[in-house]
């Protein structure tokens, strides 16, 4: 292929923040919303079958699957901010090592983290909370999703670096032709062949093994600056340190998500298995509004890391405030729609008349904090992006680690299951006056700094 047909990624200095954001954050968006569906089309044609077991089974595996995500969005939300920022300063060298590292670690961590899953699975699946009744549907999912690993987390890595030239679209267009894939075949392998929660993980890895394919392509014949070489794949010259240091605290967030999750769900086990199918049927629902809100912060994630990287300050603050503006009118928009159609949204994944109310209660408390949620999730993107990690890490850990667990415990004790749900809006707004702070410190710091120059 030409070069000159060949992706520019000069475009974050040469277009209008408007312009440039509908460009990347559109995509991003609707790339998150296919991600979405992607990972809620099981637990839906699961849900068809009428069995709250198979439908909680399903559910106590998601945490350690997300999991699986989170290495592979740190790796992949590392490796992009750095090589967003080589781009800025023109060190080509640097951005092939740092995205062929990204491609060949990720494959490795699936590797490890699959065959850690597989080998201690019994433990596992007692720690998760599954019990008699949901243990062998939690069991056959989690075997064969494990199998699968390496290709969920290089699917989840190289979709993000993609993004770093301008690949907004590509990385949509992957995700699409996968989530289109598993919604085809859930209902042929769980409905039609009656294969059940096997079934629900065979379609999940054809989905995401065809989206690993199309990454590769791309980048192998578009991509002007991003390689996936071995020659270029090294430890060395602070290539891991520094993509591992930007990713982490979008992977330790993640992490503490799963883990979260994994203490929320043994709470709720004690009060009952629908109470599990209840918060993860509503859960699902209240999370579209996050992600979309961060699929905002995705998209700026490039222009905000080539800008900090060129110097060119105006555009950065220029594109953090328009970004903030957006987030918060989605985040509104969502949180009155989902409210909305509440009892719609419970019914279409489990029609049970004891999980819908409980389901709605969910769903009209944890929508709270949802027009916020973007502003938190851009203000760690930031500090990731202009290389404060520390910060953006402290405030992840913060979030879902040192108020949303202990949160979960003390409020279980005085409100039971209502208490639980109170929980996590309560974290997202400690959390984001403490990310705004970190921001508007680091912000000014700059300011300071390119006073100096």
């Amino acid at each position: 292929m030409k070069n000159q047909k060949r992706l520019d990624p000069n475009i974050f200095a040469k277009e209008s923040i408007w312009k440039l954001m509908s460009k990347m954050c559109l995509p991003a968006i609707l790339t998150i919303l296919i991600m979405v569906i992607y990972n809620m089309a099981d637990i839906y044609f699961i849900g068809q079958l009428n069995d709250p077991y198979k439908v909680t089974g399903l559910s106590l595996c998601m945490p350690l699957t997300t999991i699986l995500s989170a290495f592979g969005s740190m790796i992949g939300t590392g490796a992009s901010s750095c090589i967003s920022v080589a781009l800025g300063r023109g060190d080509n060298s640097k951005v092939a090592r740092y995205s062929s590292f990204s491609f060949y670690f990720s494959i490795l961590m699936g590797f490890a983290y699959g065959a850690i899953i597989l080998l201690f699975q019994n433990p596992i699946l007692n720690l998760i909370g599954t019990s008699i009744n949901t243990r062998g549907y939690a069991a056959s999912y989690l075997t064969l999703i494990m199998l699968g690993a390496p290709l969920t987390m290089l699917n989840t890595a190289t979709g993000q670096v993609i993004r770093c030239e301008g690949a907004a679209v590509s990385a949509m267009v992957g995700n699409l032709l996968g989530t289109i894939l598993n919604i085809i075949l859930d209902p042929i392998f769980i409905l039609v062949l009656g294969m059940g929660i096997p079934g629900a993980a065979i379609a999940t890895l054809i989905g995401t093994a065809s989206s690993s394919v199309f990454y590769i392509l791309f980048i192998i014949k578009k991509c002007q600056h991003t390689t996936i070489h071995l020659r270029d794949f090294t430890f060395a010259s602070g290539i891991a340190a520094s993509v591992l240091a930007i990713g982490l605290p979008s992977g330790i967030s993640t992490l503490l998500n799963s883990i979260s999750g994994i203490f929320e769900n043994n709470l709720l086990v004690a009060h009952g298995d629908h109470y599990v199918a209840a918060l993860s049927v509503a859960g699902r629902a209240t999370m579209i509004i996050g992600m979309l809100q961060i699929g905002v912060a995705m998209g700026v994630q490039p222009i905000i890391s080539y800008s900090y990287g060129a110097k060119n300050w105006k555009r950065m603050r220029e594109t953090i405030q328009k970004t903030a503006i957006a987030t918060i009118l989605l985040g509104l928009a969502l949180t009155l729609l989902c409210r909305g159609f509440a009892s719609t949204l419970v019914a279409a994944f489990l029609d049970d008349a004891t999980i819908i109310p409980l389901g709605v209660y969910v769903i009209s408390i944890g929508t709270l904090s949802g027009p916020f949620i973007g502003l938190y999730q851009l203000c760690t993107t930031f500090l990731q992006s202009t290389e404060k990690p520390s910060y953006a890490l402290f405030v992840s850990v913060l979030r879902q680690g040192l108020i949303f667990i202990p949160a979960l415990y003390l409020l279980d004790r005085i409100a039971g299951f209502r208490g639980i749900v109170w929980a996590q809006p309560i974290a997202t707004f400690a959390a984001l006056g403490l990310g705004i702070t970190f921001a508007l410190h680091h912000y000014k710091k700059i300011q300071a700094d390119k006073a100096q120059i």
